[in-house]
């Protein structure tokens, strides 16, 4: 009976060697060629290096897609559009791309790396744990943004795209210096193009422009940065006469500015302490309030809503208070002034403080209920009598365009 099972086994194990001994160097999909060429590695003695330890996070390993050596790598196929290398620096083997969109016939520019032997990595329970990080740096001059896109697919084509944004670079600038850029995992649209996270097949990076940039790594890490700002709106009763002394909750301070939120169970309360050295300045009208001193806010009725929708849906708000001489309370979506808003706005020492309460019924189907979640953004628009100047905004600070874009807003708690 050992003999047998000897045997068996033996014969099992030639079939083996024979299959891994016939395995594909290069497999063309799509006309981009997947190419799976080992690096070599020099072999180290016992005392020469330093012994890294496997770990996980929430039992997931398949964290490593680069360091050192580069398996299961594809690239467009043309050098022309971009070339891919790995070059040597003493211990370190990096991933050199040097690409050019502009050229004729470069109609799709990009690289992807399957990693682990193209097995299936399953996201669904770490995803709001872990974070794409790639250590990356310049071969010449300084600069802040890549222009990337990366996607996670999955093994029925599926595509989760997110394009780089500036948040992203953990420093000032890219330079010759080693820099990470860190995406979270959860930013990702999984749920909004149906990729299933629980089956994912590679990471795929579209390039656009032209340039040239090293990478030392592309891991994926432990992610506990928050994402989104949040506040928290408790339930009371307001009297708008412009003093803050009945407000129980506390007030957000953003760059230099303050506001609250507030709710009865017949209004939506607002405050906002602006901090402006030309206050009172906004001579425009209707939906044109935000080109001079204004506040704004924006937020969702419905908290089951994709808080990574970059699209306006139904449910979705955006009220704006012209802070001028005629001041008046907007609801941007429907042009036109919101009926039975109470509004007062008082000039002080350092600017001016706003207080409003909007009837809840105006919003049709909405209550606001303890121990929701809802999307929502702030914004304060500075400007004279001609423009606004600048806005400052809550939540999606660093970049424009929240009033189009609810993936940009925070998170309003409904205590």
């Amino acid at each position: 009976m050992n003999l047998c099972v000897h045997k068996i086994f033996s014969f099992l194990l030639v079939i083996l060697i024979t299959l891994c001994s016939f395995a594909q160097d290069t497999l063309r999909i799509d006309e981009a060629v997947i190419k799976s060429k080992k690096l070599q590695l020099k072999q180290k003695g016992l005392y020469d290096g330093e012994y890294i330890e496997d770990y996980s996070i929430r039992g997931f390993t398949q964290n490593v897609l680069f360091e050192n050596e580069l398996l299961d790598f594809w690239a467009t196929e043309d050098l022309k559009c971009i070339d891919a290398n790995t070059l040597n620096y003493a211990e370190d083997k990096v991933l050199n791309i040097k690409w050019n969109k502009d050229q004729d016939g470069c109609d799709w520019v990009g690289f992807g790396i399957g990693w682990d032997g193209w097995k299936s990595k399953d996201f669904a329970y770490v995803v709001d744990t872990l974070a794409l990080e790639l250590v990356v740096r310049s071969t010449s001059e300084n600069f802040t943004n890549i222009p990337w896109a990366f996607c996670f697919e999955d093994y029925k084509g599926s595509q989760a795209w997110l394009g780089y944004n500036a948040s992203f670079l953990k420093g000032d600038v890219i330079s010759k210096e080693w820099t990470k850029v860190v995406l979270p995992l959860s930013l990702f649209p999984f749920d909004e193009f149906d990729t299933d996270a629980a089956n994912i097949k590679q990471l795929l990076v579209q390039l656009f422009s032209e340039g040239e940039i090293e990478i030392r790594s592309v891991k994926l890490m432990p992610f506990a940065g928050k994402l989104k700002n949040e506040f928290l709106a408790k339930k009371q009763a307001i009297i708008i006469d412009g003093d803050f002394t009945d407000w129980e909750s506390d007030f957000e301070l953003f760059n230099g500015q303050q506001f609250c939120v507030s709710y009865s169970d017949k209004y939506l309360n607002l405050a906002y302490i602006v901090n402006d050295s030309t206050p009172l300045q906004n001579t425009k009208i209707g939906g044109e309030l935000w080109n001079g001193d204004a506040v704004e806010f924006a937020f969702s009725t419905n908290p089951n809503a994709n808080d990574k929708r970059s699209f306006l849906l139904l449910s979705d708000q955006h009220i704006g208070i012209n802070c001028g001489d005629s001041p008046y309370v907007w609801d941007f979506k429907r042009s036109q002034l919101i009926p039975n808003s109470k509004l007062e706005i008082i000039e002080v020492n350092t600017g001016y403080i706003v207080e409003s309460s909007i009837p809840l019924n105006y919003f049709k189907n909405f209550e606001f209920k303890s121990g929701i979640n809802l999307d929502m953004e702030v914004a304060i628009d500075l400007g004279n009598s001609e423009s606004r100047h600048s806005q400052i905004r809550w939540n999606s600070s660093d970049k424009d365009g929240f009033h189009q874009n609810p993936s940009m807003w925070g998170n309003l708690l409904i205590q």
